[in-house]
């Protein structure tokens, strides 16, 4: 068998059905006369994606027994790959008919140009901004504090987000949720720095080959839809942050001098304190917040990554009562019921498994008589959300809160969720790849 000309490098983690659309628009947008392998790698799915992945005729498939990170399983991927021209493809990528050709043909008409990346829609064919440039250091702070409120930290976040750009023409400019690249210009073991296992791995890989004098474009006549979120959404929010603050630290060592670093933690610890003071719900508690801030981003999660439906509601958890929302539940959700305050003070709270789709919560109540007054019900629904926080922040998948108690309404915005739900019946939700 000869080398094909393109190799995809696809990364799979609990993204059954967007891997599934990926591939069939990719068969559908290749022209018939072009050799391709797809080389996919999936970090330990509980949701089918390798069995889906293996069924496929032109899929070498890795299997990995836990999740190893984006960036180690793209370097996986790339050791076994053989193609002169590498496409680094998140599974949350469809692409539109003359996409990839186009690209192609790109890289074919200028071989100066290293890497080409397309223009990309959203699910409901608007522009989807999804391009960066390389971050200033006011930039890196305005992302994860407080401080963009500030005129200079917003005009830095909105340079970095290349916010008002014209995108109708090619651009010097690249995405690594879908980039072509020539080999040639990559290592011969590795694409990214697995030092960076989820977040920035793609920035510092894009500033590399600009240090080497290679360019990246974007062209906007190859057109794809990306759903966007990705697997990073089951991380849940508090691994995602750690993971992107503990990168960002990585990627500002190597831009960046010892000093700033000093400036961007000061910058990190002062935003925490007073959201703390204020009473503001912060992405991590402390002692996360410091692992972060010396590089470490903390373990991938395995297992069960089941979006969350949390349930407050107005009685306490019965088997009868609250068997049909159990039966509402899609086969991508799993419910923490979360009962009631009492009326006495209590300060342990429980969790306790329901089967296997379900969790009861009984969540401290600090004060008393919370069910006939309201600003001690407040004071109990804020104690409840930090309790139930603490512990969602320790499970994988992404944060569905539905409420069916109108009093618990103060805990809006305390759980880091996702989405809030109507406060009829749960609803699935569209999963994607990294991105």
């Amino acid at each position: 068998m000869g080398t094909p000309q393109l190799s995809v490098l696809l990364v799979s983690w609990n993204t059954r059905e967007q891997t599934r659309q990926c591939l069939e628009s990719l068969a559908a947008t290749a022209d018939p006369d072009l050799d391709y392998e797809v080389v996919a790698v999936d970090n330990g799915s509980t949701d089918g994606s390798a069995d889906l992945l293996a069924d496929q005729a032109r899929v070498r498939l890795i299997r990995n027994s836990h999740n190893t990170g984006f960036a180690a399983a793209v370097n996986q991927a790339y050791r076994r790959s053989t193609g002169q021209l590498v496409l680094l493809l998140n599974s949350d990528v469809r692409f539109h008919p003359g996409a990839l050709s186009r690209m192609i043909g790109y890289l074919r008409e200028r071989p100066d140009v290293a890497g080409v990346s397309p223009l990309y829609l959203n699910p409901d064919g608007t522009f989807q901004q999804h391009y960066v440039q390389q971050p200033s250091f006011a930039a890196t702070i305005a992302l994860v504090t407080a401080l963009r409120r500030l005129p200079g930290f917003r005009q830095a976040l909105h340079r970095f987000q290349m916010r008002g750009e014209d995108f109708s023409r090619p651009r010097q400019l690249a995405s690594g949720s879908c980039m072509l690249l020539r080999r040639a210009v990559l290592g011969q073991q590795t694409i990214f720095d697995e030092a960076f296992p989820v977040y920035w791995n793609d920035a510092v890989l894009a500033r590399q080959l600009a240090q080497a004098g290679h360019e990246l474009w974007m062209i906007p006549d190859a057109v794809v839809t990306h759903t966007r979120g990705a697997s990073c959404r089951l991380l849940g929010p508090a691994i995602r942050f750690r993971h992107l603050l503990g990168s960002m630290v990585e990627y500002l060592r190597l831009t960046q001098p010892r000093h700033r670093m000093v400036a961007f933690r000061a910058a990190l610890l002062a935003d925490h304190l007073v959201k703390r003071l204020l009473g503001r719900p912060v992405q991590l508690d402390l002692a996360d917040l410091l692992a972060a801030l010396r590089g470490d981003v903390g373990p991938l999660p395995d297992g069960d990554t089941r979006d969350w439906v949390v349930l407050f509601s107005r009685t306490r958890w019965s088997v009868p009562q609250h068997q049909t929302v159990l039966e509402q539940l899609e086969s991508g959700q799993r419910l923490l019921f979360v009962d009631p305050p009492g009326r006495r003070p209590r300060w342990r709270s429980e969790m306790t498994p329901i089967g296997s789709t379900a969790w009861r919560a009984v969540a401290p109540t600090a004060l008393p008589l919370g069910d006939w007054l309201p600003p001690v019900n407040w004071i109990n629904r804020r104690v409840a959300a930090g309790v139930l926080r603490a512990w969602l922040d320790r499970q994988a998948g992404a944060r569905l809160l539905r409420l069916d108690d109108e009093r618990a309404r103060p805990v809006l915005g305390r759980l880091g969720e996702d989405e809030v739900l109507p406060a009829g019946a749960p609803r699935p939700l569209e999963r994607s790849g990294r991105g």
